[in-house]
């Protein structure tokens, strides 16, 4: 090989091998820069996947607290509305019994000395002016309702009249003028809701002692 020869060769070889440097350097930088597009990639997809799952969790508490609620919602509503029932026929029972009971305590002296008694104290409370009161009593009710009304609305020399009412039923009614105390038993029972306000108020007052449970 001549001297001119071997110059082109070993230029060819300096040149080939510069190139071959140059590839090697733009290969690393190439595999550098994927690696770290990679890691760029792998970090957000990371992130991306907690994100969700973040967000994932968060939507399912959420859902939790939801149907929680409106579990919590519906259970009260039914213990409501069984209370309500069971109210309504308490009510209904009570409502059904107050006649006989009346009845009873009617029968009962002391019991209808206390009825007289105080229904002649609210007549005596509402009526304004002079005059005798006439009293009226059931035909059949018995004869010391009539003393007992009658001494109690004594007024001077005006004496109660008494008047006898077929079917008028247990109690008495108190006319003084166009003023009326109706304290029969139809007369007590007249306002429906009146007593029920009434026994819901002596069954809250209680519950209020016992511990306000409705069974």
């Amino acid at each position: 090989m001549s001297a001119p020869e071997s110059i082109v060769q070993a230029q060819m070889e300096a040149l080939l091998r510069r190139v071959a440097r140059e590839q090697e350097m733009l290969s690393r930088k190439a595999r550098d820069a994927a690696g770290e597009q990679a890691r760029g990639i792998v970090a957000r997809a990371r992130d991306e996947a907690r994100a969700r799952t973040r967000q994932a969790s968060e939507e399912a508490r959420q859902s939790l607290e939801r149907a929680l609620t409106d579990r919590r919602a519906a259970l009260e509503t039914a213990a409501r509305q069984r209370e309500q029932s069971l109210l309504r026929t308490l009510m209904d029972d009570a409502w059904a019994t107050l006649p006989r009971e009346l009845a009873a305590n009617w029968q009962d002296p002391a019991q209808r000395n206390e009825w007289c008694d105080a229904a002649c104290a609210l007549a005596r409370r509402i009526v304004m002016g002079s005059g005798a009161f006439t009293i009226e009593l059931d035909a059949d009710a018995p004869p010391d309702a009539t003393d007992r009304a009658r001494q109690a609305l004594a007024n001077g020399d005006a004496a109660p009249a008494v008047t006898r009412v077929a079917g008028l039923g247990p109690g008495l009614r108190i006319r003084h003028g166009l003023a009326c105390v109706d304290a029969t038993t139809t007369g007590l029972l007249a306002s429906r809701e009146r007593i029920e306000a009434e026994l819901l108020a002596e069954l809250d007052a209680l519950l209020e002692e016992h511990g306000r449970k409705l069974t």
